[in-house]
């Protein structure tokens, strides 16, 4: 006692006052079930307005970031364990879990990521290795409930082909096909081609759209915290952008895949690689966009020039993406740029 007065641990609860250190823990129980309440609430409106849900997915999480960021990774699993039950009980449970199954994954690995400050690259790489894992289970549980096979959508898509060409035939573009030398039977086989390929691909296009929300989700988190005055790793330019080497022993998997597949006529390899290669394009442009323009910024080519070479690129897109797509996946092996790779 000091001139009347207490001097007490704020570590210890004294006349019934919570000390410092518990007022704190309630702080970040408040604050994790707030941004649960939140997180849950946007994932809500887009499974129930499904319109909005190409706003929501991308944002539902980011209060599950937030948090985590502020108040530790701890606190931010549990707010999203909160948001998770808060799905189940006010949607529709088998319809909240497949949509929890398909991106808590992401909310988590971010958190984490983004709580420990990791660099640009490493929560990209391990967000979309995660959600590419998470989408597939999803697909596969989705099949499996519903008691469907790739091979009986395969055969959905060709039973459309008719209603395809009837289509066709009243808009007169039926017509105009045949008139360029075209067989109505010519037609027909290439509209169900491209059926059978779309229903093959699904899995692939699944996991791509998974990516797409991966990437958006990543910018949309850091301008948030960057508002919030939160501490975020920094953004490298999209120049010196690369993906580790590693990486390409998926497309290695993928043509091992399709090309055994076509060589034993085993359906289901090809398949399997079809959609490897599929879900491998995107990620390879980006990259090969990452290349050039780092060339297009590194020579002193004249602006008329650069100008001239864009419009040959935009009047070549088949040749420009090739070109694209082979850059990207020779440049993490060879590093034609020269970047220095961190380990």
């Amino acid at each position: 006692m000091i001139g009347g007065a207490k001097i007490c641990s704020p570590l210890y609860k004294v006349n019934g006052v919570y000390s410092m250190d518990n007022q704190m823990k309630l702080n970040n129980y408040i604050e994790g079930a707030l941004m649960a309440a939140l997180a849950a609430m946007l994932a809500l409106i887009g499974l129930y307005i499904t319109p909005l849900q190409v706003v929501t997915v991308f944002v539902w999480l980011v209060p599950i970031v937030v948090v985590s960021v502020r108040r530790g990774f701890y606190t931010g699993i549990l707010a999203m364990i909160t948001a998770a039950i808060l799905l189940i009980i006010l949607a529709t449970p088998w319809r909240a879990f497949i949509y929890l199954v398909q991106f808590a994954g992401l909310g988590i690995v971010f958190s984490y990521y983004f709580s420990k400050k990791a660099n640009f690259s490493k929560i990209i790489m391990m967000g979309t290795i995660v959600v590419a894992i998470s989408t597939i289970i999803s697909f596969l549980l989705s099949f499996l409930v519903l008691g469907l096979s790739i091979s009986e959508l395969s055969t959905a898509f060709e039973e459309t082909t008719d209603s395809v060409l009837l289509m066709y035939e009243r808009m007169g573009v039926l017509d105009r096909l045949q008139e360029q030398g075209l067989t109505r039977e010519e037609i027909s086989n290439t509209v169900m081609n491209l059926s059978i390929m779309v229903a093959r691909l699904i899995p692939a296009t699944m996991v791509i759209y998974g990516m797409m929300v991966a990437f958006v989700t990543y910018f949309i988190t850091r301008k948030t915290l960057q508002k919030l005055k939160l501490q975020v790793s920094e953004l490298p330019m999209f120049r010196n952008w690369q993906i580790p080497w590693y990486f390409v022993w998926g497309v290695i998997v993928g043509l091992a895949f399709l090309l055994y597949g076509d060589f034993a006529d085993w359906e289901i390899g090809k398949i399997i690689g079809m959609n490897i290669m599929y879900m491998y394009s995107p990620i390879l442009f980006i990259q090969g966009l990452s290349v050039f323009v780092f060339y297009y910024h590194k020579w002193k080519i004249p602006g008329l020039l650069k100008v001239l070479l864009l419009v040959i690129i935009v009047l070549n897109i088949p040749l420009t993406l090739m070109v694209l797509l082979i850059t990207g996946l020779f440049d993490p092996l060879f590093n034609y740029r020269r970047l220095e790779i961190k380990q």
